[in-house]
């Protein structure tokens, strides 16, 4: 049975729980740490078996869904129910790609990958805090068809909020009065962390400035559990494992509409 989260519902440490198992579950309770279930632009549902475990999660954000599942889910129920959602995309583990067989106009895919640490040494450089105009002016200039950029009120607010819930920690580098890279816990629980937005000036590539505020926020948010970070390239990917990260699966994308 899958149930929404709301009023009723009364399983959140199970609900917690579930989510601690993947990244995906990080994405969908860090958004219930932020918003709970009161706004109409988000909502939580839960699939709940016979012995009242919880067998798969569910966040819709703006007609964006994050779905955690397991080997435990029913499937069937999984398809039927995000069959009938007003839907832009569905993101999964990509191992339970074949079971959930939904049908889609757009498919994209990538590693997770997960911080373990290394005696690799990076350059140190002196890291601030940066305005969030500052970091959505710099994630402009890096936008292309793999790294989509929110417009800046969507962006303004959604950062200000889980700031004001210290959901949130932003890490930049300014160099020559500019700010000229960044990175941020795109999702933040006390079991586990997201990494994203990481963005370097293409006038100020080449100094190791990434590769400074990546490993600096991980080793930062390592003590409260995993570290995780998501690539949509193979570079990308290459470069996270030269800090300490390890390839532990991958992310799929079904975005409807065209």
């Amino acid at each position: 049975m899958i149930k929404i989260i709301d009023n009723d519902f009364v399983l959140y440490s199970e609900f917690k729980e579930f989510c601690k198992r993947d990244s995906f579950g990080t994405r969908i309770y860090s958004h219930f740490l932020c918003y709970g279930y009161e706004f109409k632009f988000i909502e939580f549902w839960v699939q709940i078996n016979e012995d009242e475990s919880i067998s798969a999660a569910f966040c819709r954000l703006d007609g964006d869904f994050v779905v955690s599942l397991s080997d435990d889910s029913d499937f069937d129920e999984v398809s039927t129910f995000l069959s009938f959602q007003d839907k832009l995309s569905v993101t999964f583990d990509e191992r339970y790609r074949q079971k959930i067989g939904l049908l889609y106009s757009l498919e994209s895919s990538g590693d997770v990958l997960l911080y373990k640490g290394n005696d690799y040494v990076i350059k140190s450089y002196d890291i601030v805090t940066p305005e969030i105009k500052d970091y959505h002016k710099l994630l402009l200039t890096c936008e292309s068809k793999d790294f989509f950029v929110p417009e800046y009120m969507t962006f303004l607010s959604d950062v200000s909020r889980r700031l004001q819930r210290n959901l949130c920690d932003i890490y930049g580098i300014v160099s020559s009065n500019t700010l000229a890279s960044c990175a941020m816990t795109v999702s933040y629980t006390d079991f586990s962390t997201i990494l994203g937005a990481v963005a370097t000036h293409p006038e100020h590539r080449k100094h190791g400035y990434a590769g400074c505020i990546v490993k600096s926020l991980a080793e930062n948010c390592k003590n409260r559990g995993n570290v995780y970070i998501y690539t949509t390239v193979e570079r990308n990917t290459r470069f996270y494992e030269s800090l300490g990260f390890i390839v532990n699966g991958r992310w799929i994308k079904y975005t409807y509409g065209g």
